[in-house]
């Protein structure tokens, strides 16, 4: 299947998942080198304070030097670090910024929107950021934390709280910390609760998705002493004779889902599981929104994917508003962005032992919805 790096229609670009990864960091001043557009974009995704040089038709005519001196200048009186991000029309130009920079000292992250997709950019983000790995700092890094995962601050607190019960201390959350601190070094090892926002730093030890969990914990017993996994463990089989009882109770009045998906990788992967060991359920739609390594069919062709959605007639969508008005008959629950159907105020995990159920429990009350619903307009 053809990629194009260049436009995703269902998926934001390098340069957002760039901005997004930095501003994570609380103690960080982030400048968009570009448009307005390029600015006003992120703004209104990651709601976080955003600095932007606003070019306009005749600075990218004559060159944007002049231009991104004049803000990087004025930002630095602040008195915290500078990161700049560029974008897709200064990168053509092909002007030398990194030299306007040094006399700042700001970091440079060139990450234009053509680089690829939101993963791609994060990747140049971490790149541009990362520090050493400090041999003797205790602990375990938590990675895949990102402000446009739906989850994210969920998946921080589960993701904290279950290491708290194993006796492991934090180091640095990537994304969710300070640059003070991420400059102190990081630990030689990672847990990740979304792999899709993987940051490369260190060994992993693996993910804290339900299903990996076990795992996970068997490679924390061997790099860790003195920790204790029983709570968590117990915890977990808790959590599973739930999500067992609750399926079966469905089961036993309708037939099992037949499910499409349309997610990140990591979250897809982990949704057809999910699916398949609660449900039994027939999967025969999974697309990956991000590039995969784990064999998921990668679009960026929103029709390709509605036409395939549309062709199995699922009684359950995980994914994105995208696919949901692509079959409206259909019950959805939002894994991934956007998710129109829904506020989102609170801390959901789509991690750890909450996250199983958090994704069961709404797969289970949106198929009942639904059932509902058809029943009352006699479908």
């Amino acid at each position: 299947m053809a990629e194009n790096n260049c436009a995703n229609p269902v998926w934001p670009c390098a340069m957002i998942g760039a901005v997004a990864t930095l501003s994570g960091f609380s103690d960080l001043c982030i400048i968009i080198h570009g448009s307005s557009g390029c600015y006003y974009y992120p703004k209104s995704l990651l709601k976080v304070q955003l600095f932007s040089t606003l070019l306009l038709e005749s600075e990218v005519v004559f060159g944007t030097i002049d231009r991104l001196y004049e803000v990087t200048t004025e930002v630095a009186k602040i008195g915290r670090p500078i990161v700049v991000v560029n974008t897709c029309v200064p990168a053509l130009i092909g002007e030398d910024l990194k030299t306007v920079l040094s006399d700042i000292m700001a970091t440079f992250v060139d990450s234009p929107g053509f680089c690829g997709n939101v993963e791609e950019g994060a990747a140049k983000a971490f790149v541009a950021m990362m520090p050493d790995i400090v041999a003797d700092r205790s602990g375990v890094n938590i990675d895949g934390i990102n402000p446009l995962d739906l989850f994210w601050r969920g998946n921080l607190y589960e993701m904290e709280r279950l290491l708290d019960l194993l006796g492991i201390p934090v180091a640095v959350r990537f994304c969710h910390d300070t640059w003070e601190n991420i400059r102190r070094g990081v630990s030689p090892v990672t847990i990740s609760a979304n792999p899709s926002y993987a940051s490369g730093v260190g060994k992993s030890l693996g993910s804290m998705l339900f299903l990996d969990i076990p795992k996970t914990i068997d490679q924390c017993l061997t790099q860790f002493q003195n920790i204790n996994a029983d709570a968590v463990l117990a915890e977990r089989q808790r959590a599973e004779e739930q999500m067992f009882y609750s399926c079966d109770k469905y089961l036993r009045k309708y037939a099992p889902p037949v499910v499409a998906i349309a997610a990140q990788e990591s979250y897809a992967v982990f949704a057809k599981a999910m699916m398949e060991r609660y449900f039994g359920s027939d999967v025969p739609v999974v697309f990956a929104r991000n590039r995969t390594t784990m064999g998921v069919p990668y679009s960026v062709n929103s029709a390709e994917i509605n036409a395939m959605i549309d062709e199995v007639n699922p009684d359950l969508i995980l994914g994105s508003s995208f696919e949901a008005a692509a079959c409206r008959n259909a019950a959805f629950f939002g894994i991934t962005p956007p998710d129109r159907t829904h506020v989102f105020v609170a801390a959901r995990p789509l991690v750890g032992v909450e996250g199983g159920l958090v994704l069961i429990e709404g797969a289970l009350n949106a198929l009942i919805n639904n059932q509902k619903k058809r029943k009352f307009l006699n479908i």
